[in-house]
């Protein structure tokens, strides 16, 4: 039976004001991405960029510039059998760990915590 899985993932920066950076991996994700919630420290600064993505599709999520919390939906966009955009979207297949980079930001414990929630197969 497929349930919807949660994990949340912190991630610390260090560097110099608005220059910070920070990644961390998630667990091995089998299954849909549903949704990530990104909770930005209460002192990121406006210039926080986060980067969001895996080994086999690449980047999937990319938040530039901002320091509010933020609830978000990533999509692929899907195609008919000769390869011609549908215009319709879909759910991103994951099998794998989800790689979370944080840049141009401060240094900061738990600079933004990422909550991802997917469903399994």
């Amino acid at each position: 039976m497929s349930q919807i899985a949660i994990e949340k993932v912190s991630i610390t920066t260090s560097g110099s004001a608005g220059a910070a950076v920070g990644t961390s991996d998630s667990i091995p994700i089998m299954g849909f991405l549903l949704d990530v919630f990104l909770d930005y420290h209460a002192s990121a600064p406006d210039t926080t960029d986060v980067t969001i993505g895996d080994v086999n599709f690449g980047t999937f999520v990319v938040q530039s510039d901002n320091e509010h919390d933020v609830w978000l939906a990533p999509r692929k966009a899907t195609c008919d059998v000769a390869a011609a955009a549908t215009g319709l979207y879909d759910l991103i297949p994951l099998n794998g760990p989800v790689t979370i980079t944080i840049g141009h930001s401060d240094a900061l414990t738990d600079c933004v915590v990422v909550t991802l929630r997917w469903l399994t197969p």
